[in-house]
């Protein structure tokens, strides 16, 4: 215990050329035991912004999450934060009992506090996008490929080797909070089932979305003025109404006007259901001249809708020579999640890419503190070519 008194207080405010009655009458005075830790194992500090502090105080949760292989993030219910570690040079010292006297006047009391421990190490918080980069994996290890075949997997079980998740089991595996999952879910076009998040199989996806554009057709419809509930009764007819339901949820998007009836009327979402067509016909073929893959293209699609390359960022690759343009399939979901080889992947399909053809195959590896910019600059060599800025393996010849 230490042992400091009064009079030596007093004398240390003198030397310290301070005033005792601009302080308050009470001296908190610190002391070390003698078998004092300088830095336990057992503490970690965290530094937290006053929004983030204050949303914890209020009783929001927040949870660290990441596998083994990954930094990990601090997770709110609809924020994700980065978490780093940081060293200062200040001595933190860690005393349970300090208080902040609230008394103003009086005689100077002393009191003595004993400092459990000292740091200098402590981590830190930035805000940081939701890390999707294996949620598409997760998901496909299991598509839903309809009703009738489930049932099959189901009774030979020998077949049915994925698996799938449910939304707690999704939130342990992804790094990010439960808003921004069930958004990015939604944003993938996941369909929730019998309890489990489920990413529809390609060839029953086009299946149920040629049956919303054949009764289109058939209804006469027009592409902005489409029966929602007239819609979903008539196409529950061929797959379970929940599938129908989220399939329109994502395909078509409300115009906030209703039939006379009540019903609600809803346009198709040309640029997702372009897409879809235009993904069928890059599948299937191992290249194709652009010019004969956009008449093929334009010819499939609804009638009413436009189709543009844009459209596919993120599936296809523009392999250009002095007499053509070729079109091949390209998914950016699967590419490698490592970055490193992410851009070997890239480099090796293409020696060149300018900014707009190369970003679409990074954004998902990007965030807040490294934006594809700086994935460019660190990962890959610029150089200008005919006015163009373009970019090339670091390590290319």
């Amino acid at each position: 215990m230490a042992n400091r008194k009064e009079s030596e207080v007093k004398s240390l405010l003198q030397h310290a050329n301070l005033e005792e009655k601009d302080l308050l009458p009470e001296t908190q005075v610190l002391y070390f035991t003698p078998g004092f830790q300088s830095e336990e194992d057992n503490i970690v500090l965290l530094e937290l912004d006053a929004a983030l502090l204050g949303s914890l105080q209020e009783g929001q949760s927040a949870v660290l999450r990441g596998d083994p292989q990954e930094s990990a993030v601090l997770c709110t219910n609809n924020k994700t934060f980065e978490v780093r570690g940081a060293v200062t040079s200040n001595s933190m010292l860690l005393v349970p009992e300090l208080q902040v006297p609230s008394r103003k006047l009086g005689e100077r009391t002393l009191a003595y506090r004993e400092v459990t421990s000292l740091q200098h190490n402590y981590l830190e918080v930035l805000p940081s996008k939701p890390r999707f980069h294996k949620l598409q994996q997760l998901l496909e290890e299991c598509p839903y490929r309809g009703q009738e075949e489930e049932e099959e997997m189901e009774v030979d079980q020998q077949h049915n080797k994925g698996q799938k998740y449910c939304l707690n089991e999704l939130l342990e595996r992804i790094q990010c909070s439960e808003e921004e999952l069930e958004a990015g879910l939604k944003t993938l076009g996941a369909f929730h089932i019998y309890g489990f998040w489920q990413i529809p199989d390609f060839d029953y996806l086009f299946k149920i979305v040629s049956h919303i554009t054949n009764l289109i057709q058939e209804k006469g419809w027009p592409l902005d003025a489409i029966p929602h509930d007239e819609a979903l009764e008539e196409l529950s007819k061929h797959e379970p109404r929940t599938v129908m339901a989220q399939c329109l949820e994502y395909y078509l998007q409300p115009t906030h006007t209703e039939r006379e009836d009540g019903d609600e009327l809803h346009a198709l979402n040309g640029d997702k259901v372009c897409r879809l067509f235009g993904e069928v016909i890059l599948r299937s073929t191992s290249g194709m001249e652009l010019p004969e893959f956009l008449n093929m293209w334009g010819l499939s699609v609804p009638e009413g809708l436009t189709v543009s390359v844009s459209q596919l960022e993120g599936l296809m690759l523009l392999e250009k020579s002095m007499s053509t343009t070729v079109i091949t399939y390209f998914p950016v979901a699967a590419l490698p999640l490592d970055i490193r080889s992410r851009f070997e992947c890239l480099f090796h399909a293409q020696e060149k890419w300018t900014y707009e053809e190369i970003r679409p195959f990074l954004e998902d590896l990007a965030d807040i503190k490294t934006p594809v910019s700086t994935l460019l600059m660190k990962h890959a060599r610029g150089s200008t070519i005919n006015g163009v800025k373009c970019y090339s393996g670091r390590y290319a010849k």
